[in-house]
């Protein structure tokens, strides 16, 4: 059975190894047993793909009647909740949504409780973050063209601006990632572009750094 999953998410290699993945050629593989029915799962993790298939444990050959959609007995039923439930934690545990800049703004709803805000509209991907008490901007998360930051490539890319001690700014620029801020005051905001290559951990402790900063 092919789930549809990995169209808006990626795998994180570390949860999934420590949850008990694999690493095969397609990509990662893990068995679970179903328990009290003689049967086990397979689950694979390939690019942009997530299957399940179910093997008998005794003779190791393919369960048919789960992937025969008009079975509903209640034993193939019983299964496919059993795989069901496996795929659920397997998605909230291994795999992030594959935007980042989805879920950082995701981040900042849960670890500061605040709400993002479009405040323009002819820059609908714009989204600007305030703190709780002061109201005031800690980030401002927007898709921008390269060019924005004086890059040749074509086409956007995702970006979020934070406010931080003149000092750090100077100290993260690099022009790789960290970069003086886009539309803002340069001496105490920087433009951080959010791709898979950037620290994720990194960019939520400068977010948290940005808020308080700000609610001071």
């Amino acid at each position: 059975m092919l789930y549809p999953l990995l169209e808006q998410y990626d795998i994180d290699c570390k949860r999934a190894i420590a949850y008990g993945f694999s690493r095969t050629e397609a990509g990662f593989e893990l068995k679970k047993e179903l328990p009290d029915a003689g049967l086990y799962a397979i689950f694979v993790i390939a690019e942009k793909s997530f299957e399940v298939n179910v093997f008998d444990a005794y003779t190791d050959e393919e369960y048919l009647p789960f992937n025969v959609p008009d079975n509903i007995t209640g034993f193939v039923t019983g299964i496919r909740e059993q795989v069901e439930a496996f795929a659920q934690d397997i998605k909230e545990k291994c795999l992030l949504k594959a935007n980042m800049k989805l879920r950082l703004m995701e981040y900042c709803t849960g670890k500061f409780g605040t709400k993002p805000e479009a405040p323009w509209e002819d820059s609908p991907d714009a989204y600007t973050f305030k703190t709780a008490k002061r109201n005031k901007w800690y980030a401002l998360f927007m898709t921008i063209p390269y060019k924005s930051l004086g890059l040749v490539s074509k086409g956007t890319l995702d970006v979020v601006n934070i406010k931080l001690p003149p000092e750090k700014v100077l100290e993260l620029i690099d022009r790789v990632h960290f970069y003086p801020a886009y539309h803002m005051n340069k001496k105490h905001w920087i433009t951080i572009i959010l791709d898979k290559e950037v620290d994720e951990l990194l960019v939520q402790q400068l977010l948290a750094e940005s808020y308080s900063l700000v609610e001071r």
